[in-house]
């Protein structure tokens, strides 16, 4: 989970803390952060200054400063979801890791790895979506710069693009991104 607004007022946002992972930081005045947020599948970056931490929730005050900038325009919904996945080089004697994705959408994924990936990086991943299988060809986007540890193993957010998959696979993902995207609406509202 991210990182809460809790209000917007002009080019002031109080957030309800800073949120990396699983870590809660608390940065200082006059720090300058990035803030990120998704809208109709863009996401988009504005830096701010820390101006003020009230305590002792603690609530941060950050000054947006310049225009906010795309940093990513995303080809089709992505929803917040788990799904098995397996993934490993293309090489046919190469190691296969499991884990579950952090966020899906028809034209790619995010998710925790185990090992330090590359952009560029080509990955065969099989999904279990819904009870189907998906097998798909992906290449290596963006992966984190510092590693995460859960319960004492090191991971790199890992987010990759599909470059193979069948259409009836594609398919099959939009409809399963959508129900959940729909659930969520519901939940939210």
């Amino acid at each position: 989970m991210g990182t809460r607004v809790i209000r917007r007022v002009r080019q002031e946002v109080y957030l309800d803390a800073l949120k990396d992972h699983d870590l809660e930081l608390t940065p200082l005045p006059g720090t300058t952060v990035a803030i990120r947020w998704p809208y109709d599948d863009l996401l988009y970056e504005q830096q701010g200054v820390i101006t003020e931490v009230i305590d002792p929730v603690p609530i941060i005050v950050v000054k947006l400063t310049g225009n906010p900038r795309v940093l990513e325009q995303r080809g089709s919904l992505r929803v917040k979801v788990q799904v098995p996945l397996e993934y490993a080089l293309v090489r046919p004697d190469s190691e296969i890791l499991m884990t579950t994705t952090l966020d899906l959408s028809a034209t790619g994924l995010r998710f925790p790895s185990a090992v330090e990936l590359w952009a560029g990086l080509h990955l065969k991943l099989r999904l279990r979506v819904a009870t189907q299988e998906v097998i798909v060809l992906g290449k290596v986007t963006r992966v984190s710069s510092r590693p995460r540890e859960i319960r004492g193993k090191k991971t790199w957010e890992t987010a990759v693009s599909f470059l193979s998959i069948k259409p009836n696979d594609s398919r099959l993902i939009e409809q399963f991104v959508r129900r959940h995207h729909h659930r969520q609406q519901l939940r939210q509202d």
